[in-house]
């Protein structure tokens, strides 16, 4: 359970329906009842889904100590694929060849003697399979934040995302989807928090920093009812904030965020032409290459960032168009907590990450949609041909 423990990655959903008061025997009997391995029913790809308590990928012990954390529901997202060998159905076919055509005049084997071997390595490897030699296991860990009424799902990739999302409907009931003006969204993103903030903002081209490079659209954003690429214009957006003006920013809650650019950052081509470039460093964004790349019209894709917030430090990666989060650090725990109350602080640090990013966000876009953005284009422009760093 890695929300639970190391570095946090995550990313997010809306959960359609009412918050639930409190997590119970009920909610624990969903998960069991839709545990991996109970009713083998795998997906057109061969994978099969189920829940897991968390401890192992062999843990479908779920209970309150274990599983419930106050408005906090811990489990794991489990799948089992069966990846038999190729090398060996390989030298199967082989074998069984060998000894079809053994007797053959011509020395070689015919059409149906290939066909024969071919099936009776199949047959073979899948007999051997039956015990489960070859099973492949993979547990991702899951939470949900009744606070926010929100799902996280430890991976940032598309692939889990779906096999989560078609499992959490038939389990609780309730579907991974935030409606909005650009329809429904399956998970918590630059487009959606713009669509949601400002459902009837102009906001259909991706602003002209560079005249004459910067396109219209973005190669990476093909549907043009969700603007992805504002999370791009975010990251450019912090990055000229710490440049220029410094590093805090006053959020729309009223608090303030204290931020740096703190690892790499990568940038690419919106026209999808001359690729993209990625930069590792303790502060890539000060290295002369990367203000070069982003003066040629690329813009950042992701980017290592360390935040502060009352008093409360926490470095991660942020990526700008689905707002996923990887590697996250944490707060340290108080050493005079005990483990089930570090555990709870955990959670709430998880929750407060969320919560940062998203005020950072609408921080921005509370500029992007008001009547000062295009002079503050103009402002990263010149600032960007510029090449130098400009005093705050």
């Amino acid at each position: 359970m890695s929300f639970l423990a190391g570095g946090v990655t995550f990313q997010r959903f809306k959960i359609g329906g009412p918050k639930p008061r409190l997590f119970d025997d009920a909610h624990l009997d969903r998960l069991k009842d839709r545990m991996i391995g109970r009713q083998r029913i795998a997906s057109a790809d061969g994978v099969e889904t189920g829940w897991n308590a968390g401890r192992h990928i062999h843990d479908t012990d779920f209970s309150q100590e274990k599983n419930v954390y106050g408005d906090h529901l811990v489990f794991d997202l489990c799948t089992m694929t069966d990846k038999p060998p190729a090398d060996r159905l390989k030298a199967y076919y082989a074998i069984d060849l060998k000894a079809l055509s053994k007797d053959n005049p011509s020395g070689f084997a015919s059409a149906r003697q290939k066909r024969e071997a071919k099936q009776s390595a199949h047959d073979r490897l899948e007999q051997e399979a039956k015990d489960g030699r070859f099973k492949k296991w993979k547990c991702v860990p899951c939470l949900w934040d009744a606070g926010t009424n929100t799902a996280f799902l430890g991976a940032t990739g598309c692939q889990n995302a779906d096999r989560f999302s078609s499992l959490w409907g038939p389990t609780f009931g309730g579907d991974l989807t935030q409606e909005s003006v650009g329809g429904p969204l399956d998970a918590v993103t630059a487009a959606s928090l713009a669509l949601a903030l400002y459902p009837s903002a102009e906001h259909e081209h991706l602003s002209p920093f560079v005249p004459g490079t910067t396109p219209d659209d973005c190669a990476w954003c093909p549907d043009d009812t969700a603007p992805a690429f504002l999370g791009n214009e975010f990251l450019l957006w912090l990055w000229h904030y710490a440049d220029v003006h410094g590093d805090t920013v006053t959020t729309p809650d009223g608090g303030q965020v204290t931020f740096m650019f703190s690892g790499g950052i990568k940038l690419d081509c919106p026209r999808g032409v001359t690729g993209d470039d990625t930069m590792n460093s303790e502060s890539a964004v000060r290295l002369p290459e990367a203000k070069v790349a982003a003066r040629a019209g690329k813009l950042p894709r992701k980017a290592a960032l360390t935040v502060v917030r009352d008093g409360e430090q926490f470095s991660f990666k942020l990526d700008a168009e689905t707002l996923a989060v990887s590697g996250a650090k944490l707060p340290s725990a108080e050493k005079t907590e005990g483990h089930r109350d570090q555990e709870l602080g955990r959670l709430q640090h998880v929750r407060d990450l969320a919560e940062i990013v998203d005020q950072l966000y609408a921080a921005f876009l509370a500029r992007r949609m008001s009547g000062y953005w295009s002079g503050e284009v103009k402002e990263i422009g010149a600032w960007l041909k510029g090449g130098s760093r400009v005093a705050a």
